[in-house]
């Protein structure tokens, strides 16, 4: 068994190809589903070790014009819009979660607050009850589907300000966040680790309990996306991440559609 897997970028990255002989599957992925992609062709592979895949990462814009460049293959995105081309099949929840750096004592936030931090309007954190320190925005670059599924539920038509700066993958969102004690930033639940803080939004914490339940108010569900109804091996891929035990695979780290048994 061969497949390749690649890190986080905001650029579309080709990762290398197997060196056995099995069948080769193209699966692009954005960088907020790229560990759920890692984990899902991996566990297919160890269950039909002859599929292997060329797992291939970049935020949504970048993925979308490779699937419809390249025939027949298939994304998974955590945000679909309405008018998009693309045919979509469910296969699971994701939640954003809103972070801060672990030193922050800011205990939550209203969509609200979030909305007005994020339009420049509230620019200390002494103002929604915090210490004297002045907020940092970190925003996702265009064309990430994080950033337009954070936008749809929190800004509506209103702008981010000009003053954010600009993390270009859900990886570097972290890290950004991590290293500065003022920031402010979202990004899958997937990525969350002990070097941030995720915030309760409107008194609901960012759980995968939350999320499956809906209460949690910034989620999106997650599709498997391609320009054609899948066939053969896309059509079993597809077909075992909505089944029982690929449902298993999901609740890893996203909410499933299914519960596992």
């Amino acid at each position: 068994m061969a497949f390749a897997l690649v890190s986080c970028s905001s650029q579309i990255v080709p990762a290398a190809t197997p060196t056995t002989n099995t069948t080769l599957l193209r699966l692009y992925t954005t960088t907020s589903t790229l560990p759920l992609a890692n984990e899902l062709t991996t566990s297919f592979s160890q269950r039909f070790p002859m599929l292997a895949f060329d797992v291939v990462s970049g935020n949504y814009d970048s993925v979308v014009e490779q699937v419809a460049q390249d025939e027949g293959s298939y994304a998974i995105s955590s945000h679909l819009p309405t008018e998009s081309p693309l045919l979509g099949y469910p296969i699971g929840q994701d939640g954003i979660a809103v972070i801060v750096h672990p030193g922050n004592d800011i205990s939550e936030l209203t969509t609200e607050h979030l909305r007005d931090i994020y339009q420049g309007r509230i620019v200390n954190w002494r103002e929604i009850g915090g210490r004297d320190e002045t907020i940092t925005v970190i925003s996702r670059e265009d064309g990430s589907g994080t950033r337009a599924e954070f936008e749809r539920r929190v800004m509506g038509d209103r702008q981010t300000t000009r003053l954010a700066r600009v993390a270009p993958s859900s990886a570097a969102m972290v890290t950004s966040v991590s290293r500065e004690p003022g920031g402010i930033g979202y990004v899958s639940m997937s990525y969350l680790n002990p070097g941030v803080r995720p915030l309760p939004i409107d008194g609901v914490s960012p759980t995968l309990e939350h999320v499956a339940d809906n209460s949690y108010p910034l989620r999106s569900t997650i599709f498997i996306v391609g320009t054609r109804e899948p066939e053969g091996d896309y059509r079993a891929f597809i077909g075992w991440v909505q089944s029982p035990e690929g449902q298993a695979v999901v609740a890893r780290g996203y909410a499933p559609l299914l519960q596992p048994q």
